[in-house]
């Protein structure tokens, strides 16, 4: 049984004895300036979300909105992990194609609203772009930047900058906190849940957490845009046009890791190549430092080389120049989760249902192997499966979940999962949980699913 009710802005909410208050949002953000903002040197919070992509970001915004004191510790300087640092290009996963072709989406409340704000900015276009099967989201990555520094602010979300989540501070099983490295130097932020958004399950392996990483992973890849493009001809490049023009550069005796690339284009002059291909090391070790600093090396050496064959061989490239590549590599797979319930790629086929399913994907299953090719499983039109809460809890150490690429599935289904709108609704239903969690004082595997779900509903969320 739920009940509701509104008191100043704040609606307290009662499931089976279990209350807590959820601040609105529209509340917040027409009285956001009469709002106390983050207490300079606060160490004590409810939540701690650690990545600041946007998995991270939309648990953040998620808990704080639930009425959590809340801290989101990020490595970087700017928010939006690899959608800015990587420079992705687009956002995937926020539509299915139904059985008539048309785009519907399959995502809302946190996810839906920073896109909204993202097209309010002119910073991605007003309509879906059609991607092979399936739609996608086109953005200017500064201006993702700043629609999620406003967003955060808003929520009063004490953000720690250039911060390393290094370990996880833990009471037995328990975590209660993390140990950040920064420039200041080291310190320590204690919370009642925490929310590992690191992609990597940085915290959560820290913390004895039951973790996977095979070495067969898929290949990283360098992002980078180019400036100086004739983008009317460019944008009617279809993708067998692109491959084709690069062919022609293999046949000339130029060797190409990849040919298959993805364009996107939201400014005159500038567009963004999804092209390179990293080979990932034998042991699976994209990781640890070494192998980095090699494949980062290797990812502006295929750069500069896609910047001379474009220019030579991609029609409206002639005078184009790469203008900025990604602080770092876009990695697509790295330690996953083994959590309450794996995620399968039968799952996904066959567009499963769960209890506790929070967030909805009709991406296909896209696998960047060691070859230059890309394989795209799809799924039929009017398909989507849920990803359930479980495979976000971790089976045993208390007090953490993960949300985002870490999430728990096989190499099949992650494949699908991976991508920013499900990452981002896996994001918010992880940052609700842990806010109910701090609120009772209960783990976060023992807040009821189907609370969560019906809050996620009433916020606007799409669980199907």
């Amino acid at each position: 049984m739920v009940g509701r009710f509104l008191r100043g802005g704040v609606t307290t909410a009662v499931y089976e004895g279990l209350a807590f208050e959820c601040r609105h949002w529209h509340h917040l953000h027409s009285n956001s300036r009469k709002l106390r903002g983050p207490v300079p040197g606060e160490t004590e919070f409810d939540v701690i979300v650690v990545g600041g992509g946007t998995a991270g970001v939309a648990a953040a915004i998620s808990a704080a909105r639930a009425g959590a004191r809340t801290a989101l510790v990020e490595r970087s300087g700017f928010l939006g992990g690899t959608m800015t640092g990587v420079s992705l290009g687009s956002l995937c996963g926020f539509y299915m194609v139904d059985e008539q072709g048309r785009p519907q989406m399959l995502a809302g409340s946190i996810p839906a609203e920073i896109v909204e704000r993202l097209r309010s900015a002119g910073g991605a276009p007003a309509e879906p772009v059609d991607l092979l099967q399936t739609s996608t989201v086109p953005y200017d990555p500064f201006v993702l930047k700043r629609v999620l520094d406003d967003v955060v602010a808003e929520a009063r979300v004490s953000v720690f900058a250039q911060s390393w989540g290094a370990e996880p501070l833990c009471d037995g099983d328990r975590v209660t906190g993390v140990r950040i490295y920064s420039g200041q130097g080291r310190g320590e932020l204690r919370c009642a849940a925490l929310v590992d958004a690191s992609g990597d399950a940085v915290i959560a392996a820290a913390a004895g957490v039951e973790c996977v990483q095979r070495p067969d992973l898929q290949s990283p890849t360098a992002m980078f845009r180019f400036g100086g493009v004739d983008t009317d001809t460019a944008i009617r490049l279809s993708r067998d046009d692109l491959r084709a023009a690069l062919e022609c550069a293999i046949a000339d005796g130029v060797s190409l890791p990849r040919t298959a690339g993805g364009m996107f284009s939201v400014r005159p002059g500038v567009v963004h190549v999804n092209i390179t291909r990293l080979p990932v090391p034998e042991n699976g070790a994209v990781l640890a430092p070494e192998e980095l600093g090699w494949l980062e090396r290797e990812g502006r050496k295929q750069v500069s080389l896609y910047e001379a064959v474009f220019r030579r061989y991609v029609p409206g490239f002639a005078d184009a120049f790469v203008i900025d590549a990604g602080t770092h590599l876009g990695i697509r797979e790295s330690r996953r989760l083994v959590g309450r319930y794996t995620l399968t790629g039968d799952d996904v086929r066959s567009g499963a249902r769960f209890d506790d399913g929070i967030a909805c994907c009709a991406w296909p299953m896209e696998t960047h192997g060691v070859d230059q090719s890309v394989t795209w499983e799809w799924l039929r039109p009017g398909v989507f499966y849920q990803i359930p809460l479980r495979s976000l809890l971790p089976r045993t150490i208390d007090g953490i979940m993960v949300a985002g690429r870490s999430l728990s599935a096989d190499p099949v289904a992650h494949a699908s999962a991976r991508v920013s709108a499900p990452c981002m609704a896996m994001g918010e239903a992880a940052g609700l949980t842990a806010a109910i969690s701090a609120r009772t004082a209960k783990p976060p595997a023992s807040v009821p699913s189907e609370y969560v779900c019906h809050e996620l509903r009433q916020r606007g969320a799409f669980l199907g």
